[in-house]
């Protein structure tokens, strides 16, 4: 453990909870430090502060930050490291905090941030104008020394530095603020000293004196005149928002505008909109469930297995017993008949065994591309599956293609998967499965 967090007798939490009541103008922030356990307290410290007025969430992106965690009660270990990486919906890793006010929090995850991929990820940005929109806080905890944390905090209002040394990579006008311990004070000597010879006469000291009683005055003068200031309650970097106007539930969901949920508390969360609703009733629902992987790693592994053998081959996100799983699918046919057909194929070519596989109805998907000639399909399908993403091609009646990623049984379930494409930069078209294999 660091030196901060072993100073004795000095309150982070405290310190923490008293720079937070002069954070109301802020929307977004980070706290960062070397001590994870420093910064922890300081950022529930802040948290406590300002969820007594106002929604403030708050995330670990440390590998774990113990006074975090510690506020987490639930067996659930999904976190955002599972949210920014296999698109766990916001809203089923945010905790509420009994006794807390409106005080959420979201733990790190099932695994330790890379924070290469995290930090970079256009997501704050549209996290954060989220919950500016409605006038909640959001606030992450995150080490000091991660890579990019200046891309976190471009994507914030600011930060918050615990400790002594703030990373040398943040500009210095990005510091909302600081928390450290008082620097120790060295006792003095109990030791006779010799009196130093004077080094002013009288006529000089008394010249002296009267100088500094000019300046004193003149600062008192000056601390009159703005020590309204003080007593306004505002922040000197700008205005107090009203903290409380617009949010109806817990904290928003999806805005107009498209920005991301201000951390997606449970209940929130829009469902898609189907773009094709006309061409329910042609549907290529039909599909093999090949098997259920537990992560999203295991599903892209079984794909790039088997893939090529599997016609319409592609992975959706499934809540199980409230953990996330990742469905493979293959298929995607107008007839049940059809799909029994390739089920008995892939049992019959040792691509599944006897007891495994079995038909299922997921007449939605998400559409990514369309209008795509026939002789490019292959080619951009290639690339797409190199960046783990599960697309496929559906033949349309023209000889075109559409690009179609995951297949789902209702409006419910694509919202898991809805989440993870907007962290991708792609907006989500949720669409009934139209056209035949390739």
């Amino acid at each position: 453990m660091t030196e901060p967090s072993t100073r004795r007798g000095f309150d982070w939490e405290a310190a923490g909870h008293a720079l937070g009541e002069t954070l109301d103008s802020y929307s977004a922030l980070a706290v960062v430090g070397a001590d994870p356990v420093a910064t922890g307290r300081v950022a529930v410290g802040l948290a406590r502060a300002q969820a007594t007025r106002r929604h403030v969430a708050v995330g670990d992106l440390f590998a774990e930050s113990p006074p975090i965690q510690e506020l987490v009660q639930s067996d659930d270990p999904h976190g955002l490291v599972d949210s920014f990486l296999y698109g766990v919906s916001l809203s089923r890793i945010a905790y509420k905090v009994p006794d807390a006010g409106q005080l959420f929090v979201m733990q790190s995850g099932t695994e330790a941030p890379t924070y290469e991929e995290i930090l970079p990820n256009p997501r704050w940005h549209r996290l954060a104008a989220g919950f500016r929109e409605v006038g909640a806080l959001l606030m992450l905890a995150a080490p000091a020394s991660a890579p990019h944390i200046e891309d976190l905090v471009a994507a914030l209002d600011g930060v918050v530095v615990v400790g002594e040394d703030a990373p040398r990579t943040l500009p210095l006008a990005a510091v909302v603020g600081s928390v450290r311990p008082p620097r120790a004070v060295v006792p003095e000597t109990t030791a006779p000293v010799a009196a130093p010879a004077p080094r002013f006469s009288r006529r000089q000291l008394a010249a002296l004196v009267g100088s500094l009683l000019t300046l004193a005055l003149a600062g008192v003068a000056l601390w009159l005149a703005y020590r309204p200031l003080a007593k306004s309650g505002h922040s000197a970097l700008g205005p107090t928002p009203d903290t409380t106007k617009g949010i109806t539930g817990v904290l928003p969901a999806v805005n107009s505008s498209g920005a991301d949920s201000a951390a997606g508390i449970p209940g929130t969360s829009p469902l898609p909109h189907i773009a094709n609703a006309g061409d329910s009733a042609s549907a290529a629902a039909f599909a093999i469930e090949l098997m259920a992987a537990n992560t999203q790693a295991g599903a892209i592994l079984k794909l790039q297995k088997d893939g090529k053998n599997l016609p319409a081959a592609t992975f959706a996100p499934v809540m199980i017993q409230n953990a996330q799983w990742f469905k493979v699918i293959a298929g995607a046919f107008t007839a049940r008949v059809d799909a029994d057909t390739l089920l008995a194929s892939l049992r019959r070519r040792k691509l599944l065994d006897a007891a495994s596989g079995t038909v299922v109805r997921l007449p939605l998907a998400f559409l990514i591309d369309s209008a795509v000639p026939a002789t490019a399909v292959a080619g951009m399908v290639a690339t797409y599956a190199d960046r783990g993403q599960p697309v496929y091609a559906l033949r349309q009646p023209n000889g075109t293609a559409w690009l179609l990623v995951g297949a789902f049984e209702s409006l419910e379930q694509s919202a898991l998967y809805a989440e993870s494409l907007r962290a991708s930069g792609i907006t989500p078209v949720l669409v009934y499965r139209k056209g035949r294999t390739f």
